[in-house]
């Protein structure tokens, strides 16, 4: 008797995205078109106040209540939950940065409601990914979620927010380049599955940035568009995939070893781009294909950190940090699992890219 196989996979993925300067003004119509009439205002105290009570206007015929989210917690998620009237909520609208958007997402899966995501600015992939992620007694914890039903994403008022925030973003989506190519060492090393479209996803708009590396300006409405445009599609590829594998790689290791030893003072979007560096410059060596240098260009020129100390990090913390993060995610085959660099490789390795 033969096994059922299921061959084709179903995907969530948002029933409405718009990028563009007028986003903010469909969020009625879209939470109308997903047929809901009871919303909840997940937002943060300062987004609230300049971008908030517009979205609060816009939707007052439909609000049960605005809630101010002020931390990134399972806590906090807890508290809203029991706060809210649940038998009358039928959509959650974040309206906010990263950490907003992190507890919008798990209260509207949690309660089985849809999800409508307002992003203020353009700092990392969470803006329309299935992935929450929270820090919990200082470590990340990462919490699979719904995908966003609707994602609103206003180039007016992202560009209003705070510019490090939008480069982190672009360190977010540049490190696609050294993810993919991890996942492609995973796919002939492991035989681990591999999706050629969702690979192609996550790459097409970090390369398409990394073209205009020697003017690229984040302030340039076409770039930012881009950039956001790119996040979103990232956290798409999240969901076509079933997890982060085509975004996260050797970078995000580095990246969440910074986190679970609590060095420094990086952003994600900061940290991953200064892991893309080394790891783009570990696989040029490796496999003599890549370009760490033009990376690292592209990261000046928008004049995001690409140094240890431009982040709070000592060059031996950079050490310990990469050294630690071959211990992270053991299952993910990267290019620190195929190579496996001793102490003095890396070493070497933030030498020859100046990061320390």
């Amino acid at each position: 008797m033969k096994k059922n196989v299921d061959y084709i996979k179903s995907v969530g993925i948002p029933r409405i995205i718009e990028v563009s300067e007028t986003a903010r003004k469909k969020v009625k119509s879209s939470v109308e078109a997903i047929g809901r009439s009871s919303v909840l205002i997940l937002t943060g105290e300062n987004v609230y106040n300049t971008v908030g009570k517009n979205i609060e206007k816009k939707l007052k015929d439909l609000l049960l209540k605005t809630m101010l989210v002020s931390s990134p917690r399972i806590e906090e998620v807890r508290k809203i939950e029991f706060e809210m009237e649940l038998d009358e909520v039928d959509c959650v609208v974040g309206v906010g940065g990263g950490r907003v958007l992190d507890v919008a997402k798990v209260v509207a899966t949690e309660t089985n409601v849809p999800f409508v995501s307002v992003p203020s600015t353009a700092s990392h992939d969470g803006i329309a990914s299935p992935i929450a992620s929270f820090k919990e007694d200082n470590r990340p914890v990462s919490i699979s979620t719904n995908p966003p039903a609707a994602v609103l994403a206003d180039i007016t008022v992202i560009r209003n927010s705070p510019i490090r925030l939008i480069r982190g973003g672009y360190g977010d989506l540049i490190s696609n380049i050294t993810a993919v190519k991890d996942w492609k060492l995973g796919k002939e090393k492991k035989d681990e599955e591999y999706n050629e479209v969702a690979a192609s996803m996550a790459l097409m708009p970090a390369q398409l940035l990394l073209r205009e590396a020697e003017t690229l300006d984040l302030k340039n409405p076409s770039h930012l568009e881009l950039l956001v445009k790119g996040l979103i599609l990232s956290g798409v590829t999240i969901s076509v995939v079933g997890s982060s594998r085509p975004v996260s790689g050797a970078e995000h290791k580095f990246s969440h070893a910074l986190d679970y030893l609590g060095y420094g003072t990086g952003l994600h979007g900061e940290q991953v781009g200064i892991g893309t560096i080394i790891m783009e410059y570990l696989h040029e060596k490796a496999y003599g294909e890549g370009n760490w240098e033009l990376i690292k260009q592209s990261l000046e020129n928008i004049r995001a950190p690409t140094t240890a100390k431009e982040i709070g990090l000592a060059k031996e913390q950079v050490i310990e940090a990469i050294e630690y993060a071959k211990r992270i995610r053991r299952k993910r085959y990267t290019i620190l699992e195929d190579q496996n660099p001793s102490k003095e490789e890396f070493e070497i390795a933030i030498e020859k890219t100046e990061v320390a």
